[in-house]
């Protein structure tokens, strides 16, 4: 299946508010893991109720590998107490994660051979630094710096199929 063609839609006319805090996000988190030496394949805005499928995990390419994302979780309607007759002025808190994936050691395809202490620690402590780079993209985005931002949990992913990460997610007020 393939994307319709036409207009490209950039992010202010996606949203005026939260598509350049989208957009500058991405590229905040996508230049952070290069600059810490973990760059990613794949690194994108993405849409979807969950971190998506984990189709560039064992890609390795120019030095980096895996994939990095931000996504929108949810937006939830800031309630307030002032009313309009006309066209209502929503504020909304927006939920974003911002996310990586990556390889991580296996069983061997003989079904025996367990991944080593070594290789599992080797793959921890990428995970860790990931978690760190994933909140330094947050707390040094040039794109967030009008912005409140609220800070959530540092979750890990999987390991699963070969894949582990890490995820962050914060809250942003429009």
């Amino acid at each position: 299946m393939t994307t319709p063609t036409g207009d490209v839609i950039l992010p202010p006319d996606a949203d005026p508010w939260l598509g350049p805090v989208l957009s500058g996000l991405t590229a905040c988190l996508c230049a952070t893991l290069a600059a810490g030496g973990r760059p990613a394949c794949a690194c994108c805005l993405v849409w979807g109720n969950q971190p998506p499928a984990q189709d560039f995990c064992s890609c390795d390419c120019d030095g980096g590998h895996g994939q990095a994302w931000v996504r929108v979780v949810r937006q939830d309607p800031v309630v307030t107490e002032r009313r309009r007759r006309q066209c209502q002025a929503w504020r909304m808190q927006t939920v974003i994660e911002l996310g990586v994936a990556r390889c991580v050691a296996v069983t061997a395809p003989d079904g025996q051979s367990a991944p080593t202490c070594d290789q599992r620690e080797t793959d921890a402590w990428g995970l860790v630094l990931d978690a760190r780079l994933l909140r330094e993209a947050v707390a040094c985005c040039d794109a967030l710096t009008d912005v409140q931002v609220l800070p959530s949990a540092v979750t890990p992913m999987g390991p699963q199929g070969g894949c582990a990460g890490v995820t962050v997610q914060i809250t942003v007020e429009a």
